[in-house]
């Protein structure tokens, strides 16, 4: 009987002991990119006969970046990867839907699709995304590189390639604060974007 006992009492605290440890395991965290808002489309007129058709290329990133866990530059030559402040799917797809998001609003005159495309629609502009640097310091400084072109599908000998350099503080220290300034950074890269459409329109 007292065998028995102690058994119950053994496994008892075993459960204890493992459930302690799971409630001591910090949660994880999920986020997201957020586009610009209906404001950003004020100063452009709406075409609701526009007929221009924008393709985006899939984006391409870094494979340092290029992961469900956010990642900070902690040193010249040092990432940090962090375990619990994670991106709520793989940054490549969520650029991309923003990306297309951004351009949308900002190019209204434009219909914006992704590849592959529907059947049957065919574009009359491509647009390539390839960025070299996309990434927050632990010294609160968000930084983008990239390399974008935009080619006629009419002309294609008119492609217009471009580098966009961007460096703007982040306000926080917090991984909130991390992926707003992600947000931040690919919306002002958008409106160069958005200027080179609206003017070979």
């Amino acid at each position: 009987m007292k065998r028995t006992h102690l058994r119950m009492l053994g496994l008892a605290l075993l459960v204890a002991g493992i459930l302690g440890c799971r409630s001591m395991t910090p949660s994880v965290n999920y986020f997201i990119l957020r586009p610009v808002g209906p404001e950003a489309s004020s100063s452009v007129a709406m075409d609701a006969k526009a007929t221009k058709i924008v393709a985006v290329y899939p984006v391409e990133l870094p494979d340092s970046v290029n992961r469900i866990q956010m990642v900070r530059r902690s040193g010249s030559n040092r990432l940090e990867i962090s375990a619990f402040n994670r991106w709520a799917d793989y940054p490549d797809r969520l650029v991309q839907q923003v990306v297309e998001e951004n351009l949308q609003m900002l190019a209204p005159h434009a219909r914006v699709v992704h590849h592959p495309w529907p059947t049957g629609v065919k574009p009359d502009v491509t647009v390539h995304f390839q960025f070299r640097e996309l990434v927050g310091t632990i010294d609160k400084e968000m930084l983008l590189t990239a390399v974008w072109s935009v080619i006629s599908s009419h002309n294609p000998a008119e492609e217009q390639v471009r580098r966009t350099t961007l460096s703007e503080p982040i306000p926080g220290s917090g991984f909130d604060d991390l992926a707003a300034a992600h947000s931040s950074v690919l919306a002002a890269l958008c409106r160069e974007v958005a200027a080179v459409l609206t003017d070979s329109q």
